[in-house]
């Protein structure tokens, strides 16, 4: 068996119904790394179970939490799924190009997280631009209606051809994780503490003058900054220049 599998994370879920049955999905091809982000009728969910169908390893080790930051912390390589077209700057590809860039991260020792919204009204733009990538699938244009179990699926489906392809004659895929700590891509938590030195740094200085406005700023300068796909030391050295430019030495 394969040594490691992505983070499916469902963001505000509404019916355990779905959370079950996207549960089932995933065990189908050996992925049990389920997170759940504020479950709406709560956890653990009878219903979640019932229409698992004996899923019970997924939803046991279920892991629950109270925002995308938080659940997504530990996270270098973060895909968000969304049927809209976005504006806010996040890279888009298709979900070929995602399974195998997320493959590749894995086997090179990083963490992948799949990124699902609400079942009614999918992630906002202030979900997506958190992610590195949005992910788009090719469906029938006059009806591209996906339940959220269908489309973790999806992903789990095209993860496990990938490992199928990969595993060696004991069945198993050979991770790497003797890369440099400076030169892996820096982790969602990293990330999000460094969006809120600059972000405090920025209103100090009067940036923001539009309050209407700042919202959308905030999001383009996130986006700007995820597209460059930031590495560990990447991340030290922005540290490293917003600290000059607010008069903190380096060396204190």
């Amino acid at each position: 068996m394969n040594q490691f599998t992505p983070n499916i994370i469902l963001s505000n879920p509404q019916l355990g119904e779905n959370i079950g049955s996207s549960a089932r999905a995933m065990k189908n091809f050996g992925i049990e790394n389920l997170r759940l982000i504020n479950p709406r009728d709560g956890w653990p969910n009878k219903a979640a179970f019932a229409l698992s169908a004996g899923a019970d390893s997924v939803l046991n080790n279920t892991k629950v939490f109270g925002s995308i930051e938080e659940a997504t912390t530990d996270i270098s390589l973060l895909f968000a799924t969304t049927a809209r077209k976005r504006v806010v700057g996040t890279k888009s590809i298709d979900i070929f190009d995602a399974i195998k860039i997320s493959f590749d991260h894995a086997v090179n020792g990083g963490s992948v997280g799949f990124l699902f919204g609400p079942e009614q009204s999918g992630l906002s733009n202030d979900d997506v631009v958190k992610a590195d990538f949005t992910i788009t699938i090719p469906l029938n244009k006059k009806f591209s209606s996906l339940n959220l179990s269908q489309a973790v699926l999806l992903i789990c489906w095209e993860w496990d051809k990938l490992i199928r392809k990969s595993q060696n004659k004991e069945n198993i895929v050979i991770i790497n994780k003797k890369l440099k700590k400076s030169t892996e891509l820096s982790n969602i938590g990293d990330r999000e503490y460094f969006y809120k030195q600059l972000d405090d740094l920025l209103t100090k200085s009067g940036f923001f003058y539009s309050p209407e406005m700042a919202p959308t700023v905030k999001r383009n300068i996130r986006s700007l900054f995820n597209r460059a796909s930031l590495s560990h030391q990447d991340l030290r050295t922005l540290h490293g220049i917003i600290r000059s430019l607010s008069g903190i030495s380096n060396r204190t």
